[in-house]
């Protein structure tokens, strides 16, 4: 080590005494090029002010020669010469002025070489003068050797003052030529003194470097294997790292994690987060819930999540009611404090369950089982009842026969058996509501049957009742008993007719659906597969939630005492769920009601396209902007769902006002999809119709619970193609790719 020191010592006063040597070295270069450049400034100034003198001494030989020649010939041609002369001395004499600034003894030579000149000029132009007033040549003469005199004294002062700058001339040159040699002597000795400083420094940088790079290779040794266990480690925390995240994104539940510290702003939430609030991630993910909620459930939600973290237990938060873009949402969650990396409860972790499906599920398998409960209570009474009915019917019938027509026993007799007879019938209805009747099914194409029982309908319903038929072309075969399907229709009928009691459109349709998985999802008395649609719709004055969910009951009804049994849907209820089928009411007030009746298709095999739902939904996926507009936001929340699914980004608004401030927004869409029946006095074609009146090139697609024909009575013609409820994705799709690929 001390040898090490030593020699890092001297190789620092070597290198500060080279670069000492440089420096000085350069400076003495530095210094000898600026005497160099002196010296030949001086010298390129002294060969000018030797040509200025030839020059000076040529200009006054010109005014000699001019004035000498007129006044010995008297030609006017020698007077050029002496004017250009004249004119260039003067010239000349101030160029050498400039020349000499500075140079004391110059100057005063060019005071008197211009004095004589002046002189030389004045007698020069005396003499012509004289000679132009007519002296001759011999009476100048003696004026002609004054001049000679005075030239030859120019010529001696000019001579004098040659010869000095030519000796200083000659000076300057030698000084330059020694100013030379030692400016590049001191320029090959700073090069050869930096050449040799650069090697030797290039000689310790190799030493240097070798002594690195062994130093290097024994590190990378030493770190060889530390690096492969780290490594190892790395890649083992990225897996659960990875899993971790993967889990989380999966889990069924809203996983959210949020920072009391920063006012309850979200740092995660996971997919499931994002189907319950109907919203992406990238808009609550560095948020705080009043940004997204309503204010009172916000501070709701804050004053938990504080006093969870005051706590420091998890906390179980047991169904409510949350208000969402989708909707109101059952949920229930567990709140469990976090500790953040400085100690002390800094997070929440919300891990939260939606339940309104669940709930919704459950209530239709009440509503499912109250109903079986109804119909074997009824179906027991009504087979008793029938055993009684049986006694009653025969005794009258015999007492009858004993009975002499138009006496008060007979007329009793024939009341007796008219009440027993239309008892008789409602047994038969309870016993349909009961699933209990005897049925015959057999595969029947209900266009064919629809003629027939229209021209009854429309004696029946009475003039004020517009009766319209719109049956499929291709209408699969169905699985039904046909006096039953006779029976139905005589049932809803006058039930519309009687919703429309000033008179209205009656509308019967045809259709091949298919139900399929998240259909029966929603709905748990449906079995997945091709069904008949048989729908009758009216434009009557519609029914209540609380009455669509009472009105297959038997016995309950809307129609004053006396004007109805309640048996009319309970028997088609009936009737449709013993032939296995599926019964759907859509009802709005104001508006009328459609039903449709899911009949079992008769040949039970389904095509290969039925099968393949995805594949479909592939080829028809598209990546255009809807616009959905649809009141009831669980239905809302599917479509978006949907929609997403094929692959289209989408707005989405609660009714026809709100879509009408985007249609009015610079936002970008390229499609309607719009419900036909919304609350709030604006339809679906009203609002195509003012939202096309801003952006005529819209493409519109409506959607109802109604049949189409329903749906459009008392509409414009021609406002859209119409997509019924309920409908597959693959359905959705299809009508999409058709109004968007439309030339």
């Amino acid at each position: 080590m001390p040898i090490e020191i030593h020699s890092l010592a001297r190789q620092k006063l070597i290198l500060w005494l080279s670069i000492l040597l440089i420096a000085a070295v350069s400076a003495l270069s530095f210094y000898s090029s600026n005497r160099l450049i002196a010296l030949s400034e001086r010298a390129e100034r002294t060969q000018a002010i030797l040509g200025e003198l030839n020059r000076f001494m040529s200009d006054l030989q010109g005014i000699e020669t001019g004035a000498r020649g007129y006044v010995i010939t008297g030609d006017p041609n020698f007077l050029a010469p002496q004017k250009t002369g004249a004119v260039e001395t003067d010239r000349t004499l101030r160029r050498l002025r400039a020349l000499a600034n500075g140079d004391r003894p110059l100057r005063r030579k060019l005071d008197r070489m211009e004095a004589l000149s002046r002189q030389r000029i004045v007698l020069a132009e005396a003499l012509i003068a004289r000679r132009a007033r007519g002296l001759q040549a011999p009476a100048l003469i003696p004026a002609l050797e004054e001049g000679k005199a005075g030239m030859d004294q120019i010529r001696r002062e000019v001579g004098s003052t040659f010869a000095a700058e030519a000796a200083g001339q000659r000076q300057h040159e030698l000084d330059i030529e020694r100013q030379v040699l030692l400016t590049n002597g001191l320029m090959v000795a700073g090069v050869v003194a930096s050449l040799g400083l650069i090697l030797w420094l290039f000689a310790i940088r190799g030493r240097e470097i070798g002594r690195r790079r062994r130093a290097e290779d024994e590190l990378k040794a030493l770190n060889a294997e530390l690096e492969d266990r780290v490594e190892a480690r790395t890649a083992e925390v990225e897996r659960s790292h990875e899993l971790l995240d993967a889990v989380i994104e999966n889990m069924p539940a809203t996983v959210a994690l949020k920072d009391i510290t920063d006012n309850g702003r979200y740092v995660l939430f996971n997919r499931a987060g994002e189907r319950l609030l109907g919203m992406d991630r990238a808009d609550v993910i560095g948020r705080v819930d009043c940004d997204f909620m309503p204010h009172d459930q916000a501070e709701r939600l804050q004053e938990e999540d504080l006093e969870v973290v005051a706590s420091g237990e998890t906390r179980f938060f047991a169904e409510r009611v949350v208000a969402t873009t989708s909707g109101d949402r059952i949920v229930e969650s567990h709140k469990i404090p976090i500790s953040g990396t400085n100690g002390g409860h800094r997070y929440v972790l919300v891990i939260g369950r939606d339940l309104t499906e669940q709930r919704a599920t459950e209530s239709q398998l009440r509503q499912i089982q109250r109903m079986d409960a109804v119909g074997r209570l009824t179906g027991g009474i009504a087979h008793d009842f029938n055993n009684i009915l049986a006694i009653i019917l025969g005794n009258i019938d015999l007492l009858r026969e004993q009975q002499i027509d138009g006496t008060e026993g007979a007329e009793m007799a024939d009341e007796a058996l008219a009440a027993a007879t239309h008892g008789a019938e409602l047994v038969r209805r309870l016993l349909a509501f009961a699933r209990m009747q005897h049925l015959e099914p057999t595969a029947l194409d209900l266009n064919r049957r629809l003629p027939a029982i229209t021209a009854l309908l429309k004696r029946t319903l009475g003039e004020r009742v517009t009766v319209r038929v719109n049956p499929v072309e291709g209408l699969w075969p169905a699985l039904v008993d046909p006096t039953q399907v006779d029976d139905a229709l005589v049932n809803l009928a006058i039930n519309a007719r009687d919703a429309m009691p000033d008179g209205g459109a009656l509308t019967i349709e045809t259709g091949n659906e298919t139900l399929d998985e998240d259909y029966a999802v929603h709905h748990v008395e449906v079995t997945p597969g091709d069904y008949v649609m048989l729908a009758v719709s009216d434009t009557g004055t519609g029914m209540e939630p609380a009455v669509i969910a009472r009105a297959f009951e038997p016995f309950f009804t809307t129609k004053d005492e006396g004007q109805g049994t309640g048996l009319g849907l309970s028997q088609v209820y009936g009737w449709v769920k013993q032939s296995g089928g599926h019964i759907k009411i859509y009802s709005e007030l104001g508006h009328g009601t459609t039903i449709k009746l899911y009949l079992p298709r008769a040949d039970a095999p389904r095509d290969e396209a039925a099968n393949a739902p995805e594949a479909i939904e592939a080829a028809l996926a598209g990546n255009e902007t809807v616009l959905v507009v649809e009141d009831n936001p669980k239905v809302r929340s599917t479509v978006l769902r949907q929609l997403r699914d094929l692959g289209y980004s989408t707005l989405e608004a609660g009714g026809g006002e709100a879509a009408l401030d985007l249609v009015r927004s610079p936002l970008a869409f390229d499609l309607l999809l719009t419900d036909v029946v919304m609350p709030g006095g604006m339809t679906g074609y009203e609002l195509a119709r003012q939202a096309r009146a801003l952006r005529p090139e819209l493409r519109v697609l409506f959607t109802s619970g109604y049949t189409e024909l329903a749906a459009a009575s008392g509409q414009p013609a021609a406002t859209g193609p119409l997509l019924s409820k309920p409908y597959r994705k693959a359905d959705l799709a299809r009508a999409l790719r058709a109004v968007l690929d439309e030339a």
